[in-house]
């Protein structure tokens, strides 16, 4: 599974968090347990935190695809290229791959 469709899946599955706490707010406010609507709550800001932090890592990922692909046209050395996919890369997730 390449990157991109590892943050896709990622910013999916933080979407359907807060539609789940969504709910459990609103669980939590007909219980009368308002601390724990309230915690729910605090998640909720911190998932779309992390989502817009993903959309962005996501958008430059897939700007820096097109520049492999135009990179990759004759005339630029391959070597080349894959060093400056593996320093991508490696800043986007701390991983290098050879």
């Amino acid at each position: 599974m390449n990157i991109v469709t590892k943050l896709e899946l990622e910013i999916a599955a933080k979407k359907a968090c807060i539609e789940d706490l969504r709910a459990a707010i609103k669980f939590h406010e007909q219980q009368g347990t308002y601390h724990l609507a309230a915690g729910c709550a605090w998640r909720i800001k911190q998932a779309q935190h992390t989502i817009r932090r993903l959309e962005v890592q996501l958008q430059d990922n897939r700007s820096f695809g097109g520049l492999i692909n135009d990179l990759t046209k004759p005339g630029i050395s391959l070597k080349a290229v894959k060093k400056l996919e593996n320093q991508s890369l490696r800043m986007a997730t701390g991983f290098s791959i050879k």
